[in-house]
């Protein structure tokens, strides 16, 4: 890459007159040959893509695209360790039995943020042969929560000292809780979330050691289609202090429409505590409209300098949108019907001076001024995005006054260094010449010693 530099750069100072094709390689291969210099151990042989492309649901104009997809503004801590008194165990026991269809305890539902932190901590995992996140979704905003066995002990007997539940078996299917004599596990708080915002839990699976599984992977279990239980009238543990209230939520890990279920609902069962008001829920009737979006966030940098990497001068929202309606049978879920597919981008934040025509997909947007520092939330209709080919470009300005000569910035290919990335919409940008870490990037494990 540095030989192709230099070679370039003797081609482009050798031309007498302006070839604006020279202009745009010889800025390119400098960029690529400081990108190499900046993160030299990030592999180049590597697709851009960071993106998971998770489905997020929405209830009100709260998960409008000009604010669906900010980044949250939230705070998280973790609590210390929290053991689960019998009686809450034994109680949600009865109340979500093991091997029992209990989804008609419930009906899908969604919660509004109350005027209060709350935390929620783990009390119980089943046995599944699946590893599984929870994850919040906050007014459009996907948080992890937690993932399958974090930060959760057990006794085995009453007499024994407390070990990860991870060495409760060598086998995923029996790292659970079921037959233990006690569980502890760490909380987790949230506060600063915006006060009645439409909120939401799901379950998603990331591994599977059982075939009967394994189209669960990347499927969302979520309270919203019916894979959750809401138990509000629990009692209060006694190490909660009486001016708390206090909900269980028991999650199902499969659907059975993609394998085998039990839907006994008690896969990952997690408390929610807070004072005075716990997370509301609120029914999702049949007919409901709902909005769903996968959103990929692209970050760009707009070759105005070539030893910059804060990939800011651009960040633009792409998402694919539709409207869901829930349909009921016997009380029961049974089926969505999605309707009124759409594409839409909006273009976040903007940290370059150079004016640029951005292209997503079918739709090339007019040419956009380039303003350091400006956050202006324009949204537009496109058609024909890919969000897995990332059939995104721009064209920059070579110079801010010179019309119509521009340098083109597509997706990069594995080898090439980029120049947009693809990210998560929680992904917060850089201050201005302020370079992205790293460890935004993959960086391969280094080679062990004596190996070529």
């Amino acid at each position: 890459m540095t030989a192709t530099a230099a070679i370039l750069l003797t081609a482009c100072s050798s031309h007498t007159g302006f070839d604006p094709q020279l202009v745009e390689d010889q800025v390119k291969a400098t960029y690529a040959e400081n990108f190499v210099k900046a993160y030299p151990d990030v592999s180049l042989n590597q697709g851009w893509d960071y993106a998971n492309k998770n489905e997020i649901l929405s209830l009100s104009a709260s998960g409008s695209a000009a604010r669906a997809t900010r980044a949250a503004s939230y705070n998280f801590t973790t609590t210390p360790e929290y053991e689960v008194e019998t009686a809450t165990l034994t109680w949600m026991k009865s109340q979500i039995t093991e091997g029992t269809n209990n989804r008609s305890k419930g009906k899908p539902f969604y919660m509004s943020v109350p005027n209060n932190s709350f935390t929620i901590v783990p009390i119980s995992q089943g046995d599944a042969s699946s590893v599984w996140e929870l994850h919040m979704v906050v007014d459009g905003v996907d948080i992890k929560v937690w993932e399958k066995s974090q930060d959760m002990w057990v006794k085995m007997t009453a007499t024994s000292e407390w070990i990860p539940v991870y060495d409760a078996s060598n086998q995923e299917l029996y790292r659970s809780t079921r037959n233990v004599a006690a569980v502890k596990a760490k909380g987790y708080t949230f506060s600063n979330l915006p006060v009645g915002k439409d909120m939401y839990f799901y379950l998603t699976v990331t591994k599977c050691y059982n075939s009967n599984y394994k189209k669960n992977i990347g499927a969302q279990h979520s309270s919203l289609n019916h894979m959750m239980l809401a138990l509000m009238d629990c009692p209060r543990p006694s190490n909660i202090p009486e001016d708390y209230n206090v909900m269980i939520v028991g999650c199902e890990d499969s659907d059975p429409n993609l394998g085998r279920s039990d839907l006994d609902m008690n896969d990952l069962v997690f408390m929610v505590y807070a004072k005075p008001d716990v997370p509301k829920p609120v029914v999702i009737e049949e007919g409901t409209p709902i909005t769903k979006r996968s959103t990929v966030r692209y970050m760009i940098e707009d070759l105005g300098a070539t030893d910059d990497f804060d990939f800011n001068d651009i960040v633009v929202d792409v998402a694919d949108v539709c409207t869901t309606t829930p349909v009921y049978a016997n009380g029961v879920l049974d089926h969505w019907v999605d309707s009124n597919p759409r594409q839409e981008a909006v273009i976040r934040h903007l940290g370059g001076v150079l004016p640029f025509k951005l292209k997503i997909g079918n739709t090339e947007l007019e040419e956009h001024l380039g303003v350091l520092g400006a956050d202006p939330d324009e949204v537009y209709e496109v058609t024909g995005w890919d969000r897995n080919a990332h059939n995104i470009s721009v064209q920059v300005r070579q110079k801010a006054n010179v019309a119509g000569v521009y340098n083109n910035v597509t997706f990069p290919k594995a080898g090439e260094a980029p120049m947009i990335i693809a990210v998560e919409p929680t992904q917060g940008w850089m201050s201005e010449r302020k370079s992205v870490p790293a460890s935004w990037f993959y960086i391969p494990e280094e080679t062990a010693e004596g190996e070529e």
